[in-house]
């Protein structure tokens, strides 16, 4: 035996013993906590998922929910997708995708929305108070707001116009929302363009004194102008109004000039009313004289055939016997003719004979005269 095995004592492999029925693993304690720990904390995972997919289901309904829209009776909406116009919405619940995905813009198409052109009144930047035209003795173009007439004048025009969106057509709602970077500025120079354009085509003293006119050719030029630009973009000019003078220094002058043709016009039309009142007069006298031509010749046209329709019945009378008849109505004749004479002296035949009245006529006394 060598020394190392001599020093080595010997080791005896341990004999595992089973353990006696009535003994529990020293382990089995532990085994049992974590069991029912990994239950529980299954049972919390659980409970804790079904709590996150009811979150979610409800997240995803008001996801989806948030992208009903209700569109205004007033109002129509553009249906945006990524930005790209889609279709026009109407009045009404809509449904769209959230954004960004979808939106839907409303815009209030029966919205009345003003404009105002004051290139012709004032200059931009001047103070509050020199808003408006200023008397001076001399006209200053670079600082006063102007308009060149077609006589070689000059106007201070300013107008405002109010204006609405065509809802009838979708086209004009999408031309104005997204046809224009700044639709504002773009109105307002087309209605700058009208002025300066109504201005040139007439007098100053037609546009000073005929502002109507004035205003109806601005109108024209603005729709004119918007539709040969888009002929998409619809609007409804609710009101133009204009307010129109002449550089104050000369204005007296336009004045007494008004004046002078307010009365002529009243003179013209007193002038008119006076010739419509005499060619009145004039034609009911004809209607009058008319209306008696025609009864007097309707009465000579009865008399003359009651004489005919008399002459014809004695036609026969006088055939049978001339003699007869002439001497009977000799004496219808005479005594038509004797009814109211006072002397009569009547010869008849060969044989002169004198008719007197048998009666006398008696003699008149004169006033306080005698009998």
């Amino acid at each position: 035996m060598s020394d190392d095995e001599k020093q080595t004592p010997a080791v005896e492999s341990p004999v595992e013993k089973a353990p006696a029925p009535s003994e529990k693993p020293p382990t089995a304690g532990v085994e049992v906590m974590d069991d029912a720990r990994t239950r529980a904390l299954t049972e919390a995972l659980q409970s804790s998922f079904k709590v996150i997919r009811v979150i979610m289901v409800i997240l995803a309904v008001a996801f989806l929910g948030s992208g009903i829209t209700t569109v205004e009776n007033n109002k129509q909406a553009l249906h945006l997708q990524f930005g790209e116009y889609q279709e026009t919405l109407p009045p009404g619940l809509h449904w769209a995708w959230p954004y960004p995905i979808d939106e839907i813009v409303q815009i209030p198409v029966k919205e009345n929305r003003t404009i105002t052109s004051d290139v012709g009144w004032s200059t931009t930047g001047a103070a509050p108070d020199e808003k408006k035209p200023q008397p001076s003795a001399q006209f200053n173009p670079t600082y006063d707001g102007y308009t060149l007439t077609g006589d070689g004048n000059v106007l201070h025009v300013k107008a405002e116009m109010n204006f609405s969106l065509d809802e009838t057509k979708g086209d004009a709602i999408k031309a104005y929302e997204l046809g224009f970077s700044d639709i504002t500025g773009f109105l307002e120079s087309v209605l700058d363009n009208a002025v300066y354009h109504a201005s040139a085509s007439r007098s100053a003293i037609d546009a000073y004194t005929k502002q109507s006119d004035f205003r109806n050719a601005i109108e024209r030029r603005v729709k004119k102008t918007i539709s040969g630009i888009d002929s998409d973009l619809r609007i409804k000019i609710n009101s133009l109004t204009l307010d129109v003078t002449v550089p104050l220094d000369v204005k007296s002058a336009f004045d007494a000039f008004l004046v002078v043709q307010q009365e002529s016009l009243t003179k013209v039309k007193k002038a008119k009313d006076a010739a419509t009142s005499t060619m009145a007069n004039a034609l009911g006298q004809a209607k009058v004289i008319e209306g008696g031509g025609r009864t007097a010749a309707n009465i000579l046209l009865t008399s003359v055939q009651a004489e005919a329709e008399a002459f014809s019945e004695q036609l026969p009378y006088y055939e049978e016997n001339h003699g007869l008849f002439e001497q009977r109505l000799i004496a219808e004749t005479m005594q038509r003719v004797l009814t109211n004479a006072v002397d009569v002296f009547y010869l008849s035949g060969r044989t002169p004979r004198i008719w007197l009245n048998r009666t006398p006529e008696k003699r008149k006394l004169k006033e306080g005269g005698t009998p």
